[in-house]
């Protein structure tokens, strides 16, 4: 009895375990982890282990993001959301260009996992050879060579069809003053552009006026404590209410 009562704990110790893997206010064994974590395994000695690889680099990364180790992607083949009542547009290659595009160049699905700018002060050949670990949330092709390991499906793949998704790259402003009243005001603080009041999101740009809605505002890469990387609870819609009256 005391040995069956002792193996369903350490059951049960190990499925909380698992489970706060993939809700972790840290990158390291979080769905963004691709070294060995809880996103995938690799097989690739040169890699494994290393958890910022896959987004950035100390040195030889793109200048449009911040150490970016990956390459932008050409948002020529995104097909766009469209509204009779949107008030603001966007193009693919601003999206490409943005904030958001940094996220687009994983999760379009257009360019495989292991195609990095630079590992370990070398540009990298892709021939990683990824292993999709038991019970991963992201689901990945099963071989390498920076072709064929793409996103394939599951929650994070969002293709390059963006029809169903809330728009990016779009000046919140140019918005808001179309129709004040249905948008909440941005707060100015410094360098900082928010809206919103309790937990407010941040949009991004070097003034009220041009300053844009991206990925970023929304989910923070940094942090799934919360899941789907959200920046704040969405209980009651106040994601949506942040920059939405309703």
């Amino acid at each position: 009895m005391r040995r069956t009562l002792t193996l369903a704990v350490l059951a049960l110790l190990t499925a909380s375990t698992a489970a706060l893997a993939q809700t972790t206010s840290v990158i390291a064994g979080g769905p963004h982890d691709l070294s060995n974590g809880s996103a995938l395994r690799n097989t690739n000695g040169s890699i494994n282990g290393q958890t910022c690889v896959f987004c950035h680099t100390p040195h030889g990364g793109a200048n449009s993001i911040p150490l970016w180790n990956r390459s932008t992607p050409t948002g020529t083949t995104y097909q766009l959301y469209t509204s009779s009542t949107s008030d603001v547009t966007t193009t693919g290659a601003q999206i490409a260009a943005s904030v958001s595009g940094a996220c687009m160049s994983c999760h379009d699905g257009t360019m495989a996992m292991d195609v990095l700018l630079n590992v370990n002060g070398l540009a990298f050949t892709p021939a990683v050879g990824f292993t999709r670990q038991a019970g991963a949330k992201a689901t990945y092709g099963s071989t390498g060579g920076g072709t064929s390991n793409l996103m394939s499906g599951g929650l994070p793949f969002l293709g390059t069809d963006l029809r169903n998704d809330h728009p990016v790259t779009i000046v919140y402003e140019t918005a808001r003053a179309a129709t004040p009243t249905e948008f909440v005001t941005q707060v100015v603080s410094g360098a900082k552009i928010t809206v919103g009041t309790t937990n407010p999101l941040p949009l991004f740009g070097s003034s009220s006026g041009t300053a844009t809605m991206e990925c970023a505002s929304c989910h923070n890469a940094h942090n799934n404590s919360l899941g789907n990387f959200l920046r704040k609870s969405n209980a009651g819609s106040a994601i949506c209410t942040s920059c939405h009256i309703k």
